[in-house]
């Protein structure tokens, strides 16, 4: 079997690096072991993000939309921010987009890779008693891939600070009616976030993001729970019969940062890279297929020619990324009590401003230091550390 480019993995990014290469002219193969089952976590979108990396809102198969965000601290006080964001049907999106990448004329396969290596100026990618020649492989296969490593590639700068999750469907009345998503942080979810994201009638989801503590992150998730029921129990009778439906564990490579994302015929997308959230995972995909076949049109698959891609995602998306790792560094610094203080302060004051990333940053880290004049300080120095 041949084709210029086969994509690794059915993930955002990789349904969108396929349709993407193919949109370019390239024979495209998309291969994923669960390919007629897939199941992704990612399902909550904001508008502006979405706005940014070209996803189309209309094409993601809506449950529930929402007015925004609120920053909760340990015991409760909140700041609102008016974003309007999504709670998406992940299943029907990945369906969507596997129709779309079937009419650009991608072949899909169902099946897994059990080697790869170079061979001149192709992937020979072998599989379970067939073998495909690829001029380029694009590994999108998540955050959990050793695809690339086995390759020679380090492709996440941080690994160890992937945030490790436990996420659970949960039930009970009228709970998915609330229209703000809501995202705790503390030390109850350390590094990162404890969230609570209506879904719609009856039905929400919670969950725990915690970095530096390991895979096994349901001690954390426990208490999140009780937590949880504590601060609704004013608003919902009886929140402890609340039914729990399903739960899911993995990764979320918040802010790892990207680090070796090409090699000769070889390319990394997505969480395999590095490359966290739906959105600019997906925008990501788009550069990665373009660019590569963009280098199989002009026959030069090398290194040199696919460091574009390197380039391009750069220019759209490395300070986001790397003033994002600052802030989150700067984050897991803080006690409790000063993330109190600090949420206190800001509440009712309107964090999101208008214009440029650079602007926006400018804008919210001036109403930060208002509060804690030492942030600008930390996070000039985790900017250095990166």
């Amino acid at each position: 079997m041949k084709c210029d480019v086969l994509v690794v993995g059915a993930s955002s990014a990789g349904l969108m690096a396929a349709i993407s290469a193919a949109e370019e002219g390239a024979s495209v193969m998309l291969l994923d072991r669960g390919l007629g089952r897939l199941h992704h976590d990612a399902n909550t979108l904001f508008e502006g993000m979405a706005a940014v990396s070209g996803v189309k809102i209309k094409d993601c198969l809506l449950k529930k939309e929402l007015e925004g965000m609120r920053i909760l601290s340990p015991s409760g006080r909140g700041v609102t921010i008016p974003a309007k964001g999504y709670f998406i049907d992940r299943g029907a999106f990945d369906r969507h987009y596997l129709h779309l990448a079937e009419k650009a004329g991608v072949a899909l396969l169902s099946d897994e890779v059990r080697s790869l290596r170079l061979e001149g100026n192709e992937r020979m990618v072998g599989l379970k008693g067939v073998q495909i020649h690829a001029r380029v492989v694009i590994d999108a296969s998540g955050v959990q891939s050793d695809l690339s490593e086995k390759a020679g590639l380090k492709p996440m700068r941080h690994p160890e600070d992937i945030a490790w999750a436990v996420e659970a469907d949960i039930e009970y009345p009228y709970l998915g009616e609330e229209m703000f998503f809501q995202y705790w942080v503390g030390s109850m979810a350390p590094g990162w976030k404890a969230t609570f994201s209506p879904a719609g009638g009856d039905r929400a989801t919670i969950g725990v993001f915690v970095r530096g503590h390991g895979q096994n992150v349901q001690p954390f998730f426990d208490r999140f729970s009780k937590l949880f029921k504590a601060q609704k129990a004013s608003q919902y009778k009886n929140i402890d019969r609340m039914k729990v439906l399903s739960v899911r564990r993995g990764g979320d490579p918040i802010c790892v940062m990207p680090g070796e994302m090409v090699a000769d015929s070889l390319m990394v997308a997505g969480g395999a890279a590095g490359q966290s959230g739906l959105a600019y995972s997906m925008r990501a995909g788009t550069i990665c297929g373009t660019v590569a076949a963009e280098a199989v049109l002009k026959d030069d698959v090398s290194h040199r020619s696919l460091s574009e891609y390197v380039r391009r995602w750069k220019r759209e998306f490395y300070w986001q990324y790397r003033m994002g790792r600052s802030s989150l560094q700067t984050l897991g610094q803080m006690k409790d009590e000063e993330i109190e203080r600090l949420i206190t302060g800001l509440s009712g004051k309107g964090l999101v401003s208008k214009g440029s990333f650079f602007k926006k940053a400018v804008y919210a880290g001036a109403l930060v230091t208002m509060i804690r004049p030492r942030t600008p300080y930390d996070l000039l120095v985790n900017l250095i550390r990166w």
